[in-house]
């Protein structure tokens, strides 16, 4: 199931970073799962601190959702 990646930030309340083009290109190969570190991310918004990601995305029958979490877990964007 295609994903498009409307919104997506990594960082914490001093320091965060627009990472939608990251996210996107991550689930364009049909994944849909994310693991939340900086790696996959492309930055460290905040170094040495612990990070939020959050996310807005739309399936491709147009239901949006929105999900977040702590750095270092993975967010599964489709659940089956």
């Amino acid at each position: 199931m295609a994903i498009k990646i409307l919104s997506a930030v990594y960082g914490t309340n001093n320091a965060a970073k627009d990472v939608t083009e990251n996210v996107q290109k991550l689930v364009s190969n049909g994944n849909d799962d994310i693991t939340v570190n900086n790696s996959n991310l492309g930055c460290d918004p905040d170094g040495g601190k612990h990070k939020l990601f959050g996310v807005i995305y739309m399936l491709e029958t147009g239901e949006q959702r929105a999900l977040c979490c702590k750095e270092g877990e993975t967010l599964d964007l489709i659940k089956s």
